[in-house]
């Protein structure tokens, strides 16, 4: 259970965790008022659980008057938490938990092993192929084992069969795959735990095609439930692509004056000439009688010249060792958001083919999913946009998303039939899978854009 869960079960309270708050500018000077009460609950709340936890332990095994309850606290904490410090939360390591709970006074912290490689590699497939059924046994999409049986465990679902483990929705789903075509195809194939360029079948690392810095500015419609471009790689294909990664993100940053790796793409500098007090001033304090008397002498020229004085005193050293030695650039935008910013103009699915383009042109890979495609995603997006109302907020997103700011679309609103009234009805389900035709232009100013024209049968012209 998660920290949200935490709370709601023994706290009876509601964690603020949208997407929105969660998402938002944590780097950012001023935090907004949300974001204060947001990070406010998320450090109290863990000490309010442990709180209610350790009354439920005492009540039943350490009973103890009222009066006395925050004199024994500290050390009953203390005692009962010792074995779970720095123990690394993972449901993989049951028995080791277990032996924990038994000797909680006594067990040591297990050590975590760190990769020297820098990248954890799997122990376990990535892929296991479990089925996602509709209420009608059409198919929905392959799953991890443990969220198909939550569906069970909730009651949303029941279970059809163990060997394979097929597990049918109670619930009509928001979208079907079968609508999507091939977007929604990839998804109902089987994958296989194996690296995608060399068909290696043991310690494969996962490699997302769309790197983090970039994508982590997209709209929620382009990064929720979305693996298609999350594929298994060795570990020397992993390293080889990355190399070829930095390579094209210099190319990308050249191309839309993006810098990256110079002084500009820096947050916050160091000013050396304010450090090198900071140092002098710092050993003077700690270390005086052990520094030879001409190094003394510079270091105390290095002070009197900084505050312009003729001594140095305690104040003056005290206030240097205590300096702030980090200065803000204010000019500073990160690389991935400024290439995010210049393709938020002219589509961000732009930005995605090119980065698949590039994986395919560097890594030519031979073991690549079923279904998988550069164009993937553009064809459902138009068809989830063309089920909103044309005075849908949503609708921006999509056109940002598919044609920039600056472009234009024309989608018509086409929303899905309903399947409560006519579930097995074939004609219902035609009438599903066939979308009207909708065109999409770019204006001719976005040197990247290119007009395209998208049709029902997923042809792109």
């Amino acid at each position: 259970m998660g920290l949200s869960s935490l709370a709601h079960k023994y706290l009876d309270r509601t964690l603020d965790k949208d997407w929105r708050v969660r998402a938002s500018d944590w780097e950012a000077v001023t935090l907004t008022r949300r974001q204060e009460r947001y990070a406010a609950e998320d450090a109290l709340v863990g000490i309010h659980i442990l709180m209610v936890l350790m009354e439920r332990l005492w009540g039943s095994s350490f009973p103890v008057a009222p009066a006395l309850w925050h004199h024994h606290l500290p050390t009953a904490i203390h005692q009962t938490c010792q074995g779970f410090i720095d123990v690394k939360f993972s449901s993989s390591n049951k028995q080791q938990e277990t032996g924990a709970v038994q000797n909680n006074h006594s067990c040591p912290p297990l050590k975590q092993k760190v990769s020297p490689r820098g990248h954890p590699m799997r122990k376990g497939p990535l892929y296991y192929n479990c089925q996602l059924r509709a209420p009608d046994d059409e198919p929905l999409c392959t799953i991890d084992p443990n969220k198909a049986r939550w569906y069970v465990e909730k009651g949303l679902g029941v279970l059809v069969s163990n060997e394979p483990l097929v597990v049918r929705l109670k619930f009509e789903p928001a979208g079907r795959p079968q609508a999507e075509k091939e977007d929604g195809q990839f998804y109902l194939q089987k994958r296989q735990n194996v690296c995608v360029v060399c068909g290696k079948d043991e310690s494969y690392i996962r490699k997302n095609v769309v790197p983090h810095d970039y994508r982590k500015y997209f709209p929620a419609i382009l990064k929720h439930h979305q693996n298609h471009d999350v594929l298994l790689l060795c570990f020397a294909c992993h390293r080889q692509s990355n190399m070829y990664d930095n390579t094209y993100r210099s190319q990308l940053a050249k191309e839309l004056n993006a810098p990256i790796g110079v002084e500009q793409d820096f947050k916050v500098a160091v000013d050396n000439s304010c450090k090198f007090v900071r140092n002098a001033a710092r050993a003077l304090l700690k270390n005086r009688d052990n520094i030879p008397e001409k190094k003394v002498f510079e270091m105390e020229k290095l002070i009197k010249d900084f505050f312009k004085v003729d001594e140095v005193l305690i104040e003056h050293l005290q206030d240097a060792a205590n300096m702030n030695v980090k200065v803000l650039n204010e000019g500073y935008q990160a690389h991935g958001q400024k290439v995010y910013e210049a393709y938020e103009k002219i589509g961000l699915v732009k930005l995605e083919q090119r980065w698949r383009q590039h994986f395919l042109d560097s890594m030519k890979p031979k073991f690549m999913p079923e279904c998988w495609s550069v164009g993937h995603n553009v064809y459902k997006m138009g068809l989830k946009m063309g089920r909103l109302p044309l005075n849908h907020p949503n609708r921006l997103v999509y056109k940002m998303a598919l044609v920039g700011t600056e472009g234009t679309i024309d989608v018509p609103y086409n929303p899905p039939p309903s399947r409560e009234t006519t579930p097995l009805d074939t004609s219902s389900t035609a009438s599903r899978d066939s979308t009207p035709e909708y065109t999409v232009s770019s204006l001719p100013s976005a040197t990247l854009a290119n007009s395209v024209t998208l049709k029902s049968d997923n042809e792109m012209d």
